[in-house]
């Protein structure tokens, strides 16, 4: 068994090191996520309080603790630092891939090549690549996902009390991770493991009460956390974690409303590059055909998972296009079984198609610096388009276009040495696309710059021996400056018509503005302004001094 695991386990760990590296190298904190997410972390740097999550130092309720515990995990390993957060994703990316590869044993267990071929597929998914470079929930929560699911397989296989253990762990950490969605990804393989598990009804009958016990013993390891931050909260705070936050989301989203048939139109993006290639679509045919017992319950268990899941996401009124990446193991798993009912040698056309969509991908920031006028020019609004695709750095994306073409000419008959292949250009293509964004792109989202400012303007109070100036943010705040400033105090979110009475009230202050029109800053001195994403921009203002 060891062996069938070290082949996955390295490919996984030279994709997600070679991601990571580009992204340290490269990228900024994407607003405003990542800057919240950050901040909420600092913030229980800053106090000592790891039960009750704040942002702007008021009790956040949006998300459970995991992802911001083990931020500070690593800062308490590596010290104080965004590059030292950027690990997490990467670690959870890696432990993602691997408990994918984990479950294509359990569904492919007649076949060796199973766990490599769906560690390829997945890390060379376009989600992956991109959604592995991010701080986020999603990947996290897809770990205990998959590890869940695999426990059902497991336990409904075997009967083996062991795997309701990590059944219940996955449970409990799933919901620490991003609340009770986990019971969605793991409970429609339960309620219709009829469907999927070759086993007389009254041997299921007598699983029910093993898997109710499972569950509670999940809810219990979530609510170790969840009373205790509740009781400290407040109220209002519980009833946010216990209501708003799962069943509110669901009947009548607060933000992200979308509508049902949304996720459909991303789907196509979800199968990139692998629905190019005319050996899945002959693969996935005789995969479907398929009659032996190992393929129809692989089949029935992915359908059984998936389906009803991907279904409830487009009924449930709040979507984000991130809220799809844990059950995209299902895809990449689904495709491992069209490929392996593929021909085992490859012709040319099988990966040619493939690698073009890859190239394609890859020459994207050229494409973005030759036509930037004309694009610019055809999107209107977005008034820093043409200048920030111009300046898009065209060696990166030539030197990962080269790689792709030369594996194109040198392309194996092997089918798994392909597949792979693809995978490296892949994660070429989105290093290359990372570095050529890194002075274009990437800094009209970088608010450092911005941070540094407050920071030094903060040294300057410190060192004069005065008190901190108070800090204002027009619009909406969601703490993009807590952690990039190391702020140790409050920012007052205000609207921009109530800038100037604010000034008034808080003469020594200082604003953070953000807006689509300049003249906003017009009757302020400006201590630093930039451009912000492709159609605003942001300033540091104080008052004008008579």
């Amino acid at each position: 068994m060891q062996n069938i695991y070290t082949k996955p386990a390295l490919l996984a760990a030279f994709i997600c090191l070679a991601l990571m590296i580009a992204a340290q190298l490269a990228r900024p904190l994407f607003p405003v996520d990542e800057t919240r997410y950050l901040t909420v972390a600092w913030e229980m740097h800053q106090s000592g309080n790891y039960v009750l999550p704040s942002l702007n130092h008021e009790a956040y309720h949006h998300k459970p603790p995991v992802l911001f515990w083990l931020i500070n995990l690593m800062w308490a390993i590596f010290g104080v630092s965004q590059g030292a957060a950027m690990v997490v994703p990467y670690l959870g990316a890696f432990a993602f891939l691997l408990a994918t590869a984990r479950l294509a044993t359990r569904l492919f267990p007649d076949n060796a090549q199973a766990p490599l071929l769906t560690t390829a597929l997945l890390a060379g998914s376009l989600p992956f690549v991109i959604y592995s470079n991010l701080i986020m929930f999603d990947l996290l929560l897809g770990v205990f996902a998959i590890l869940g699911l695999t426990a059902v397989w497991d336990y409904m296989t075997t009967r083996s009390k062991k795997h309701l253990l990590l059944l219940a762990l996955c449970i409990g950490f799933g919901v620490l991770t991003k609340g009770p969605v986990i019971l969605l990804h793991i409970g429609t393989a339960l309620l219709l493991a009829k469907i999927w598990i070759n086993a007389p009804q009254a041997q299921l009958k007598k699983t029910i009460l093993p898997l109710i016990g499972a569950v509670l013993l999940g809810a219990a390891i979530a609510l170790s956390w969840a009373i205790p931050a509740a009781i400290e909260g407040g109220k209002e705070f519980a009833d946010k974690i216990f209501w708003g936050q799962t069943a509110g989301r669901m009947v009548k989203a607060f933000d992200h409303q979308r509508p049902i048939y949304w996720y459909l139109t991303f789907v196509p993006l979800f199968t990139l590059p692998w629905l190019a290639s005319p050996a899945l679509w002959s693969g996935a045919k005789q995969f479907l055909k398929d009659k032996a017992p190992n393929a129809t319950s692989a089949k029935r268990f992915l359908f059984c998972w998936a389906v009803p899941v991907f279904v409830s996401f487009c009924l449930i009124s709040g979507k984000q296009v991130h809220y799809l990446i844990p059950i995209l193991p299902a895809l990449a798993l689904f495709f491992t079984g069209a490929f392996l009912n593929a021909p085992d040698e490859w012709k040319k056309r099988d990966s040619l198609p493939v690698l073009v969509t890859t190239l394609l991908l890859a020459a994207l920031p050229i494409i973005m610096n030759l036509f930037a006028n004309k694009i610019g020019g055809m999107i209107e609004g977005d008034k820093h388009i043409e200048e920030t695709f111009s300046q898009m750095a065209l060696l990166p994306s030539s030197l990962a276009a080269l790689f792709i073409f030369g594996v194109s000419i040198a392309a194996h008959r092997s089918k798994i040495k392909n597949i792979v292949a693809i995978t490296l250009s892949m994660a070429a293509m989105m290093v290359s696309f990372q570095i050529a964004a890194k002075e274009s792109f990437f800094a009209n989202y970088n608010l450092t710059p911005l941070a540094e400012k407050i920071m030094e303007i903060d040294k300057q109070t410190l060192a004069q021996n005065e008190a901190f100036h108070p800090l204002a943010f027009t619009r909406n705040y969601h703490g993009e400056f807590g952690f990039l400033a190391r702020l140790n105090r409050p920012v007052k979110q205000i609207q921009p018509d109530e800038l100037s009475k604010w000034f008034n009230d808080n003469p020594n202050g200082i604003a953070l503005v953000r807006s689509k029109n300049e003249l906003e800053t017009k009757p302020y001195h400006v201590l630093y302004e930039q451009p912000y994403k492709l159609s605003s921009g942001y300033a540091i203002v104080e008052t004008k001094k008579e």
